[in-house]
């Protein structure tokens, strides 16, 4: 990955709360995963290889929104960590950035499956809906992280979690959701996993979905049956209505 530039050269903070961000970034050795530049914004996603060193478990991606003003020579900043690609892909797309250009630049692992494809997508089109509330980052030789949230357009499993899974070996990983009704379910099942992750109900009503699609599809594709042919049988005329027969 390379070092990000967010390209500031000859520019000032516009305001006390931008100030405050650069001088908490300025400090460290961001590398870019992600970016899309529109003019003189840019959206970034970053990596910061130090973030666990001094504490462990601190958010190593960082979400970037930079606006330049070269009238004023100045520029606004606002950033935000996560944990998770997908959740730093999601907090850009709710500030403006569109969601298709966000896709790595940078060498970094692919996503081992469709499945893994589809929760990603949910996470950065979910625009407010999810509100993470705690994390596990990956980090040195962990192979595993994950993400805590409430879903707030769910009542009866409202807690999810969200499981990423990471093989060094292949250079991929999986992102898994499960849905659980409180935290207490869901940290139970962290701690012993004693069954597999309960599924989030939305998988299940898009498979159900495709199941019917499909099989919509293949009743379209079959030949019709040709329709059977109607023969009306041929009235027997008697002797006397025989044309050109008289009484």
């Amino acid at each position: 990955m390379k070092d990000t530039d967010f390209r500031l050269d000859g520019l000032e903070p516009a305001d006390e709360q931008t100030a405050a961000v650069y001088d908490c970034t300025w400090m460290h050795d961001y590398q870019t995963i992600s970016q899309h530049d529109a003019g003189d914004r840019s959206f970034i996603v970053a990596f910061n290889p130090v973030a666990t060193w001094d504490v462990p478990n601190m958010p190593n991606i960082v979400s970037f929104d930079v606006v330049r003003d070269s009238r004023q020579a100045t520029f606004s900043m606002h950033s935000f960590e996560h944990a998770t690609f997908a959740f730093a892909q999601n907090w850009l797309v709710n500030r403006g950035c569109p969601p298709d250009a966000l896709a790595p630049i940078a060498d970094v692992p692919k996503p081992a499956d469709e499945l893994t494809v589809r929760v990603e997508d949910r996470i950065r089109n979910s625009g407010e809906r999810l509100e993470v509330v705690e994390r596990q980052v990956i980090d040195g030789d962990d192979t595993e992280g994950w993400s805590i949230a409430v879903d707030r357009q769910d009542k009866d499993l409202p807690v999810r979690l969200f499981l990423e899974s990471l093989n060094p070996d292949q250079y991929t990983y999986t992102v898994r959701e499960g849905a659980f009704a409180d935290f207490a379910a869901a940290g139970e099942w962290l701690e012993e996993r004693f069954t597999p992750l309960p599924e989030a109900p939305e998988y299940r009503l898009e498979a159900e979905a495709l199941r019917t699609s499909a099989a919509l599809s293949r009743t379209a594709a079959l030949p019709l049956a040709p329709s059977p042919v109607t023969t009306s049988a041929a009235t027997p005329v008697s002797p006397a209505q025989s044309p050109g027969r008289s009484l």
